[in-house]
């Protein structure tokens, strides 16, 4: 069974200085950055960023994040991949770690830096699949959700 990581809560500093949508705009640009260092094909969003509620008084908000990929031809070291994500996220400033589940498959989970939390999963049938959360900022989630839906 693979580990699974919550990840929540935000850098005061960033958290003070970041809009929603520049929130938002870091959350994406970090996993798809992460997912162009792989040289791999085929990637696509599951959705647009879906935004939420967060902080203790629900005035706050974060957005939400996942890239996939199908299995790399020819068939990739999933090891050396989550290598080189982990390294990236250090770079950024994040915490890391890499787990590796019964069947062998690496996962990297990452919190800090310029999101809340982000993980890479190369687990079978060998897709690749970047997901993760923005930082929690001050917005009003109505007015986000109702900007969303009509973009």
């Amino acid at each position: 069974m693979m580990t699974s990581v919550g990840v929540t809560g935000c850098g005061t500093n960033q958290k003070e200085m970041m809009t929603p949508h520049e929130a938002r705009d870091t959350l994406i640009s970090t996993i798809e950055d992460s997912a162009a260092l792989l040289g791999v094909s085929g990637w696509n969003r599951d959705h647009a960023a879906g935004v939420q509620s967060c902080g203790a008084d629900g005035t706050s908000a974060k957005y939400s994040y996942g890239y996939g990929a199908p299995q790399p031809e020819p068939e990739r070291d999933r090891h050396a991949d989550a290598t080189r994500i982990a390294d990236y996220w250090t770079s950024l400033g994040m915490t890391v770690r890499t787990v590796i589940n019964p069947e062998g498959d690496p996962a990297v989970f990452a919190t800090g830096g310029p999101v809340a939390g982000l993980r890479f999963a190369t687990a079978a049938p060998g897709d690749y699949y970047i997901a993760g959360s923005s930082l929690c900022v001050p917005g009003n989630v109505d007015e986000l959700w109702k900007e969303q839906t009509q973009d």
